[in-house]
């Protein structure tokens, strides 16, 4: 299972928020470029970078720094914030981005999605966010009427090769995994699913990798490396094997 450490980009700054809310977007890092520099240092393979502009109006103000980062270093990125027509996803993918995330657009314009299923195939992944079971859109401001699962359901009919879902109801907090969600939007989608929301400890991680069998297939971190919580490194090894790392003995 593949770690994605996050970076969050609102006017300009690299940042976290609780549950989506934009009031609590606090600065993480100097800037995205050194957020990435740091991240890439400590071994990252990817990194998940989203437009927090783009997600809330639907007019992604950051490519510049994404393309910042996608010059810097070699490492894959997938990024989203604000691709809901074919234009922003060409320019999401031209600024650098490995894969495209797509959100709001997967439920205001089904036929963008196929036609983005065709032209980025394995480069395409849907953000599916969620509240109390509930799909999320514009940024996390609003919700729908329409279930996580059944959007699961019928991404996985056209062809959607990856799915990012995130439990909005604990993103943030570092609080945990809500397994049984997870689970079952797993089981509806039957693809790649990657995990972002609460993630507070190596426990947590070791929890959503022992789902690879529901195709859990990467997870997102943010707050809890930004804290310090654990290491980079330390994440990555706990995806890989689905257990906490063992302890380093205590200096005498």
């Amino acid at each position: 299972m593949i770690v994605y450490p996050a970076i969050d980009i609102y006017q300009g700054q690299a940042v976290r928020m609780t549950r989506g809310d934009f009031k609590t977007a606090e600065q993480v890092a100097p800037s995205p470029l050194e957020a990435a520099r740091k991240l890439v240092a400590e071994g990252a393979e990817w990194l998940h970078v989203v437009d927090l502009d783009g997600s809330r109006t639907g007019t992604p103000e950051n490519l510049d720094h994404i393309r910042a980062i996608a010059n810097r270093f070699t490492v894959k990125i997938q990024a989203g914030g604000g691709i809901r027509d074919f234009d922003t996803a060409e320019a999401f993918a031209e600024a650098g981005a490995s894969r495209i995330v797509v959100g709001t657009a997967a439920i205001s314009d089904p036929e963008l999605i196929g036609r983005l299923v065709d032209r980025h195939a394995d480069g395409l992944a849907v953000s599916v966010d969620a509240r109390s079971g509930m799909v999320t859109t514009q940024g996390w401001t609003a919700t729908s009427e329409v279930r996580a699962v059944d959007l699961m359901q019928q991404l996985a009919v056209v062809g959607v090769p990856t799915v990012i879902y995130t439990n909005v109801s604990v993103d943030g907090t570092l609080q945990g995994v809500d397994l049984a969600s997870t689970e079952a939007v797993a089981r509806a989608f039957g693809g790649d699913v990657i995990y972002s929301g609460g993630i507070g400890s190596l426990a947590d991680i070791a929890a959503v990798a022992k789902l690879k069998h529901r195709g859990l297939r990467g997870v997102i971190v943010g707050r809890a490396l930004y804290l310090g919580r654990f290491t980079l490194r330390d994440a990555i090894r706990t995806a890989a094997e689905g257990a906490l790392p063992p302890r380093t003995p205590a200096a005498s």
